[in-house]
């Protein structure tokens, strides 16, 4: 199995300049055969929020219901927490899900590799 690598920059990173490299790999592959996409294993890793994106929310409503049990959102001191996770598929179906504790750092994505990609690809 061939192996392709990348880094898509990480959060700040411009997320257009990642979708830009996405379209300009698939373009570069477009006329690839179909076999050739047999021996590619996929990977990424994402933060989850727990309790929904740490962003803004609104609500629509009318003078005076601000609030009104229909227009509070519920929140969660300190943002609630997040997990980030690992994983990887293939044309031949899912690989393995890692979930990761703490932060990552090279180390902690080498172990992940080493421990996650064999078994996905022999699978």
């Amino acid at each position: 199995m061939e192996y392709m690598g990348g880094h898509h920059g990480g959060s700040h990173c411009c997320p257009k300049k990642k979708y830009c490299s996405m379209f300009e790999v698939s373009k570069e592959h477009l006329d690839v055969p179909q076999h050739y996409w047999q021996n590619i294993l996929w990977t990424d890793e994402t933060k989850i929020e727990l309790f929904g994106k740490n962003t803004q929310h609104y609500v629509w409503r009318k003078k005076g219901t601000a609030h009104q049990h229909q227009n509070l959102i519920p929140t969660v001191k300190h943002g609630g927490g997040s997990i980030m996770v690992w994983g990887c598929f293939a044309a031949s179906g899912p690989g393995r899900i890692v979930v990761i504790d703490g932060k990552v750092n090279s180390r902690v994505y080498q172990d992940i590799l080493q421990e996650s990609v064999r078994p996905s690809v022999t699978n």
